[in-house]
């Protein structure tokens, strides 16, 4: 007999079987029960989930020759049959090989026919939305009054590439993505059936892998089989996926935290060497650092990283070595790497600047005080009245003048760019204290032009995934309501990709300003003639 693949020899026979499918099986067996099975169904979800194998299961339910029953008997020559995909009255079409009018009209006339053996005569059909616009025109009489013998399932990925005729003809089943320990624990059945010694985080790097298809999870164990028999450990479950190890994940953290720029650029230069693939490994880091920031919310979020318990726990460890800002701000940088390695034209490059930028950047303060300084600053230089205070001379009585020079007060009411541009280290503040993160990302932006009432704000394209963010409505509102808290005015804003950005607003500029202004022309020669000390009017 040929060798049977993991992925068949292991493919449930019966309802309670299908993994993490209840929602599923138990409305299709109430129907068997109750005999109230529907005409067409429309199975939909990821690949690998258990769509096609849930339609055979109630082919067989449907045909057994205990039929129609709940639990068929996978012995008789209907169940067998069907289970292998031969039994004449069970019609398995792929959709996207029989995708005309040809191939429809076809089915309507083998409809009329009676089935041969069973009861029921099912049409499965997987990747329906492969069907041209036609072939779904002309199926959509034979569906709505097909024959009473007749049950058509529809399987598919994409269900919003379906007709709106055809979904209203149909019940419709959305199929889950399987969860990491659902995966897991199959992969464990097998492995104990099988005889196969497996390492625990083989396990899980096999169910990371697959990104929630149990038949995914069944093929790379299959293959892992091959290459190492009986016993496959966690080295070459990851050579043979391009899998990253989570060693290799800590090691990179490590380096970010000791900010080692040589050794993280010699880690990924012996990645790339060994043949990993870097978006591949893209997406570990950012899984990795997405559990170190769940870790840092709370321990007791444990339970959202999938992952051994020993590994949860080096989670929560290494992730104390972290600030909040410092983990947003690494997320930033590698989701922006991941966004430049798909238009790169060599990928190495984007890999190696985020590495560069995380373990080169000066140490991040809190942002609470970086815009407590930047706002005591603004503060000072705007609008506010200088005052200038005169010296005593030593052969003259001892007597003082204060030279004032008096900053005209603006409308609050008039809202200009210049305006807006004077406020936007305070609206940033304001923003911060209603939700952090829209100011994090706000902080690569700058105001580009006002019209109409619209701000358009400008980021530059490498901070793209920052623009996408702050797009989301919560967060567009929230930046409009603190406009309207600041400058009493009601503005949308909209925001744009720019080329490049012009200098941004730091505490270095609005020192070096300071100077500018201490040093003025005018100011100078009133000190010069008054003999005074130039001093900031305290606000009344």
């Amino acid at each position: 007999m040929s060798y049977i693949v993991f992925a068949r020899k292991w493919r449930p026979k019966d309802f309670d079987k299908v993994l993490g499918q209840e929602h599923v099986t138990t409305t299709l067996k109430n129907a068997i029960a109750q005999n109230r099975v529907a005409h067409a169904y429309l199975f939909s979800g990821p690949r690998g989930v258990g769509k096609t194998t849930t339609a055979r299961i109630l082919a067989m339910a449907l045909n057994c020759k205990d039929g129609p029953t709940q639990t068929p008997c996978k012995i008789c020559d209907s169940c067998k049959e069907t289970f292998k995909g031969t039994d004449l009255d069970v019609i398995e079409i792929d959709g996207a090989s029989n995708r005309g009018i040809e191939e429809v009209r076809t089915l309507r006339e083998n409809v009329k026919f009676g089935p041969a053996r069973g009861k029921f005569k099912v049409y499965i059909i997987d990747e329906v939305h492969m069907l041209t616009e036609e072939a779904f025109n002309a199926l959509l009489k034979t569906l709505e009054e097909p024959p009473a013998h007749v049950i058509f399932v529809f399987a598919t990925t994409r269900p919003y590439k379906v007709p709106p005729t055809i979904l209203s003809r149909c019940q419709r089943f959305d199929f889950r993505r399987l969860t990491m320990e659902e995966v897991v624990g199959k992969l464990r059945e097998i492995a104990k059936e099988e005889e196969l010694d497996i390492n625990e985080e083989a396990f899980y790097t096999i169910a990371r892998a697959a990104e929630g298809s149990m038949r995914d999870a069944e093929s790379m164990l299959d293959q892992l089989t091959s290459f190492c028999g009986k016993k496959i450990d966690l080295e070459s479950t990851s050579s043979i996926l391009g899998m990253v190890g989570q060693e290799i994940l800590f090691d990179f953290a490590n380096k970010v935290i000791k900010k080692d720029t040589s050794g993280i650029l010699k880690s990924v230069n012996q990645l790339i060497s060994t043949g990993k693939d870097i978006p591949q490994f893209l997406n570990s880091l950012v899984g990795h650092f997405r559990n170190l920031l769940i870790a840092k919310v709370g321990e007791d979020l444990s339970s959202l990283i999938d992952l051994p318990k020993d590994m949860v726990e080096r989670i929560c460890e290494q992730a104390r070595s972290f600030t909040m800002e410092s983990l947003l701000y690494t997320l930033t940088v590698l989701t922006n790497a991941q966004d430049a390695v798909r238009r790169a034209t060599s990928q190495r490059i984007p890999l190696e600047l985020a590495a560069i930028r995380l373990t080169r950047k000066e140490d991040i303060s809190s942002l609470s005080s970086i815009l407590d300084r930047l706002t005591d600053l603004e503060r000072r230089f705007e609008g506010t009245p200088l005052k200038i205070e005169k010296e005593p001379e030593k052969n003259l009585p001892q007597q003082e003048k204060d030279v004032m020079v008096e900053v005209e007060e603006k409308d609050p009411t008039d809202v200009s760019m210049e305006r807006i541009c004077e406020t936007w280290v305070n609206l940033i503040r304001v923003i911060a204290a209603k939700k952090m993160s829209v100011a994090i990302f706000l902080q690569a932006a700058q105001p580009l032009n006002l019209e109409n009432r619209i701000l358009t704000i400008a980021f530059a394209r490498e901070n793209r995934f920052n623009k996408e963010a702050l797009e989301a409505n919560d967060n567009k509102k929230v930046i409009e309501r603190a406009l309207k808290e600041i400058l009493n005015q009601e503005l949308r804003v909209e925001f744009k990709i720019v080329d490049e950005l012009e200098k941004k607003v730091t505490v270095e500029s609005l020192a070096q300003d300071e100077h500018k202004e201490e040093t003025h022309e005018v100011i100078k020669s009133a000190l010069n003639i008054f003999g005074g000390n130039l001093k900031k009017k305290e606000p009344t």
